[in-house]
């Protein structure tokens, strides 16, 4: 195996690459902890190992599908290692990345399905600049949704997820900052024309999956 293909595939057709090994560690996971007994972290783990799995079935491009994946480990694995309460701003650092590793995800998915346009279609400036608030927009809504799920969470269930008005301000803020790089990143990508589905190196030069 080469250095091209360890770094970017594929490998075979099940493990394709280090994302795929990435997305078995979050499966993983869930199987040890379920053995474990602890059902609840078990659960967590299988929830965002199953979003990895259908952004695996959707053909995201490698840096998005990379980006996706990592904020689920990250989300996942700091839940249940107790990041959040070992380090003091492991809160903050999910609440900047997490928006802005999946806001643009979740814009190329809405692309697939037609809602909105495809980053591969031909652009210019005011197309750009709707790319970019449209997914700016999603991270922010993402984020308020999260932290409307953390009151209920406490008043339904009995967590300690939300800390008061100055933590979720906060995590509303990092949330804001955290989906506006995302979108801005999202831009470059258009602007450059790198695609909306996976690429093999070598073979599918030209895309020829529709969004």
């Amino acid at each position: 195996m080469d250095t091209r293909t360890l770094l970017l595939g594929d490998w075979t057709p099940v493990v394709r690459d280090g994302i795929d090994v990435l997305r078995l560690v979050i499966l993983g996971g869930a199987v040890v902890y379920a053995a474990a007994g602890d059902w609840g972290a078990a659960a967590l783990l299988a929830l965002l190992g199953g979003i990895t799995l259908v952004a695996r079935v959707i053909n995201l491009p490698r840096p998005y599908d990379l980006s996706l994946t990592l904020a689920m480990a990250l989300q996942g694995f700091g839940e249940v290692l107790g990041l959040y309460d070992e380090w003091v701003r492991f809160d903050d650092l999910v609440h900047v990345t997490v928006p802005m590793l999946t806001a643009p995800v979740v814009y190329i998915a809405l692309a697939r399905v037609e809602v909105v346009p495809d980053p591969r279609d031909e652009t210019h400036l005011p197309h750009y600049i709707g790319i970019g608030v449209v997914t700016a927009a999603l991270g922010i809504a993402i984020g308020a949704l999260w932290e409307v799920y953390e009151w209920r969470s406490d008043a339904w269930f009995g967590t300690n997820l939300s800390e008061g008005n100055d933590d979720t301000n906060g995590d509303l803020v990092r949330d804001t900052l955290g989906s506006l790089v995302g979108g801005a990143l999202l831009v470059v990508w258009t602007r450059f024309g790198w695609g909306s589905v996976r690429r093999i190196p070598g073979v599918n030069t030209h895309e020829d999956v529709s969004a």
